[in-house]
């Protein structure tokens, strides 16, 4: 699946959460807080980006998503795992724990490590 590269080619080696949201305030004020409380526990070793269909939607049509906000993990411009819908910050801290510990994940636990 090709994605817009300029957004996501940052940092090819570290993985990034893209959190993809509507401009709905309501959403993004919940979602400010998951960013912040995901950003706690796992910066620096993942990057975490915001994408806003009303400021990128090139991006979140990219990834095919009907509902927001929707969530990818990406290293090396490559989809490791995503989710669409609500979530809250437990169930996403359990999800990306899933998926660190799954072996596309060397490079995450050799840094936690």
């Amino acid at each position: 699946m090709a994605h817009s590269p300029s957004l996501l080619t940052a940092t090819p080696q570290q993985p990034m959460l893209l959190v993809c949201t509507s401009a709905a305030p309501a959403q993004r004020a919940e979602i400010d807080h998951l960013i912040e409380n995901v950003r706690s526990l796992l910066n620096p070793v993942v990057q975490i980006m915001r994408v806003s269909d009303s400021t990128h939607p090139e991006v979140v049509r990219s990834f095919g998503f009907t509902v927001l906000p929707a969530f990818v993990l990406l290293q090396q411009g490559l989809e490791l795992w995503r989710y669409s819908g609500p979530i809250d910050s437990a169930d996403l801290f359990r999800q990306l724990g899933y998926q660190m510990q799954q072996p596309s994940f060397t490079f995450i636990n050799s840094q936690l490590i």
